[in-house]
């Protein structure tokens, strides 16, 4: 009865939020498709540099502030007034990304792309800096990306919470953008944004399962604020 009971838990998560996970699952796997296919180090990196504009430079800049701890701020201090588990799942969201992402950045130690195009190819025009963009120097800080790992863990819990497709799609993308916006602005390479996602997506997953196991209680226990009542 309790295995029919997590098959059928698991059967109702995927596919209310299959439209989600999909896209996910596609856009993650073309990324490693391409890194164990001949893919060099810096060629996403390359790409974007060929392609500069201002008004882009500020658009991913922009998108890169998404993965900050901003929206974890703005998540735990709204969801206070709304429905408190959620609050807190936020809270162990990010937690748990700082905790994932801390410890495999001091496990695989690799060079950001900065090193790599300065100190390691000696090419740094390839990487066609942006003005005012303050770069990562760190030779083992690079995988996972922060960032990205944050964007998933954040954008894909609130995913989760989601009712609506079109506010999964939305989620999706703005993580995406995140993710993208770490090889725009020379701060990681293509393996770490991988990385970063399916780190961030194991993140939400592992939340999103306690925060169901505990919501009731939590709900049932904590006082709700006067204007609720």
């Amino acid at each position: 009865m309790i295995k029919d009971q997590l098959d059928t838990s698991s059967d109702s998560f995927l596919n209310a939020n299959i439209v989600y996970i999909l896209p996910y699952f596609v856009l993650w796997s073309a990324a490693v498709f391409y890194l164990f296919n001949g893919g060099e180090r810096g060629d996403v990196i390359q790409f974007f540099a060929r392609h500069r504009s201002t008004n882009s430079n500020h658009f991913f800049v922009f998108c890169s502030s998404l993965g900050e701890a901003y929206a974890y701020i703005i998540a735990i201090i709204g969801f206070l007034f709304v429905a408190y588990s959620k609050s807190i799942a936020f809270l162990l969201n990010a937690l748990f990304v700082l905790i994932f992402s801390g410890a495999l950045k001091w496990l695989f130690r690799h060079e950001r792309p900065v090193r790599y195009f300065n100190d390691l190819l000696e090419a740094p025009d390839l990487a066609n800096y942006i003005s005012d963009v303050p770069l990562h120097q760190g030779w083992t800080t690079s995988f996972p990306s922060g960032h990205t790992t944050s964007a998933f863990a954040f954008f894909s819990l609130l995913a989760f919470f989601m009712p609506r497709a079109s506010g999964k799609l939305l989620c999706l993308l703005l993580a995406v953008l995140v993710a993208c916006s770490r090889m725009y602005l020379v701060q990681h390479f293509l393996k770490d944004i991988a990385a970063g996602m399916i780190t961030g997506g194991g993140v939400a997953l592992i939340v999103f399962a306690i925060h169901q196991k505990i919501a009731q209680s939590v709900e049932g226990h904590l006082p709700r604020p006067k204007h609720l009542n």
